[in-house]
């Protein structure tokens, strides 16, 4: 992806994400590649069904900004606070964590 891609996949997914973040979210990363969108959600204690929904809706809002993509893959995971965590290519939200 160019450095324009990189910035446009980034800049659509913290639009999608504005007022869709549950409390128990901890991270959101994201990446391109082969016509491929991936979303990693990690959440501290769990998630509800609505806050699946709600995450995955913002994968399809993401998606319809790129008429090239054709498959988006999302990762729902639990990893306890403090707990490290793998991120995809382009972290767009993380919690503050004191």
């Amino acid at each position: 992806m160019s450095t324009l891609e990189n910035t446009n996949i980034r800049l659509s997914a913290q639009r999608a994400l504005l007022g869709a973040i549950p409390t128990s979210l901890r991270a959101v990363s994201i990446e391109v590649s082969s016509q491929i969108i991936r979303i990693r959600n990690i959440f501290d204690k769990g998630y509800t069904e609505s806050e699946k929904e709600l995450l995955s809706a913002v994968g399809a809002e993401i998606a319809s900004d790129f008429s090239e993509v054709h498959k988006i893959e999302e990762e729902f995971l639990v990893i306890s606070e403090h707990q490290p965590m793998q991120h995809f290519a382009h972290l767009v939200f993380l919690r503050y964590e004191p």
